[in-house]
């Protein structure tokens, strides 16, 4: 079998760090697997690439990306990249590759089937009857299967676009490779400074509207009233980087949150903190809350896409019901007043990654999958 990722550009974010495992995965198990990347990223923290891996190093920003919407140019390059590797199946990772991948369709070896991964509400983002209309009938008309990250995520597809083609629900899964020997959170937290009766909250993920990091810094501020020395850490960018840093200033926050930007390893960051706070308006299946899970730490999440799919709310961590920043600080309070609670969430979330969420489960349903549509 071989098999072709296509994805958008080599960031370090969520849904592209999966895609990156789950092809180092299949790479060491013999696998032939390729990775390709529409967009040029020149950031110094990014994916490693592995040696057959391909950039077009299309321009995102370029105007043939809003009118026609799609680049002749990267879709020339595309279809030839594709087709030298001729794969069998090729994972389209969301965003701009699904309509990348269904214009190439026609110009591909017919032996190659297109899965689109839905890492996403579709609601959410496809909310004018036009875009609808374009993705139902001139893009997912072109994709022979799917796979949703969440039950939520696929049931938002099929009930949006009336999809009645192969599909299935694989969740986001940790790499433990990633995870071993990572230091105690002591050892964590002397590494950082961090005082063992030091209170840090962690949002982890990109600086953009969708993941509502305003919202997180309302919270820092609510919370601040009754932990004055409450640390925050943003460990992530994007576009909203200084909108938020700003907000931050403007409720006199300098002191409690600190910007670490993009990290290229960001296991000790999570083991030193005490709660991940997640307050994004639209989520997939959040590969942030397994990842603190991994390590133990509960999280304080919003209600959105598959997170009732991964964490047991009052159990492993709380799910918010409103999008008030009061109603997340009021769980966030309790926590951090109740360490014994706290860290038996902790500890339950723990098991509950490892005995669900790992990669050697999911990579085997990818194959599963795969196989089943020969």
């Amino acid at each position: 079998m071989k098999l072709l990722f296509l994805d958008t550009k080599p960031i370090r974010r969520g849904a592209q760090v999966f895609v990156d495992d789950l092809s180092q995965h299949f790479h060491e198990e013999g696998i032939f697997i390729k990775k390709v990347y529409l967009y040029a990223y020149h950031e110094s923290v990014k994916l490693n690439l592995l040696d057959q891996d391909t950039e077009l190093n299309g321009n995102e920003n370029h105007i043939f990306e809003k009118i026609p919407t799609i680049h002749p140019g990267l879709l020339s390059k595309l279809i030839t990249t594709i087709n030298a590797w001729n794969p069998d199946f090729v994972l389209l990772n969301g965003s701009r590759t699904l309509k990348y991948g269904a214009a190439a369709k026609p110009f591909l070896y017919k032996n190659t089937k297109l899965i689109y991964r839905i890492i996403d509400s579709p609601k959410f983002w496809n909310r004018s009857v036009l875009k609808q209309f374009y993705y139902r009938k001139l893009i997912l008309s072109k994709i022979d299967a799917a796979v949703g990250v969440s039950q939520a995520s696929l049931n938002d597809m099929v009930s949006l676009h009336g999809y009645n083609k192969p599909t299935t629900v694989i969740h986001r899964a940790i790499q433990e490779s990633k995870f071993k020997n990572v230091p105690s959170k002591e050892n964590c937290r002397l590494k950082f400074k961090i005082e063992s009766t030091d209170n840090v909250l962690l949002f982890l993920g990109n600086l953009t509207p969708q993941k509502r990091p305003d919202r997180f810094v309302e919270i820092i501020k609510l919370v601040k009233q009754d932990f004055p020395e409450i640390k925050a850490w943003i460990v992530g960018d994007g576009v909203l980087r200084k909108e938020t840093e700003e907000l931050v200033k403007k409720y006199d926050l300098q002191n409690n949150v600190t910007f670490w930007g993009y990290q290229q390893n960001v296991t000790e960051l999570i083991a030193a903190s005490d709660l991940l706070v997640l307050s994004s308006d639209t989520e997939g299946l959040p590969g942030v809350v397994l990842e603190c899970g991994y390590l133990g730490v509960p999280a304080v999440s919003a209600n959105v896409g598959g997170i009732n799919e991964c964490l047991e709310n009052g159990k492993t961590g709380y799910v918010v019901q409103t999008q008030n920043p009061a109603d997340y600080a009021k769980y966030i309070i309790e926590l951090l007043n109740d360490e014994e609670k706290r860290i038996t969430m902790g500890l339950l979330s723990m098991k509950k990654v490892k005995s669900g969420f790992t990669m050697d489960m999911v990579a085997e349903k990818y194959l599963q999958f795969f196989h089943s549509l020969k």
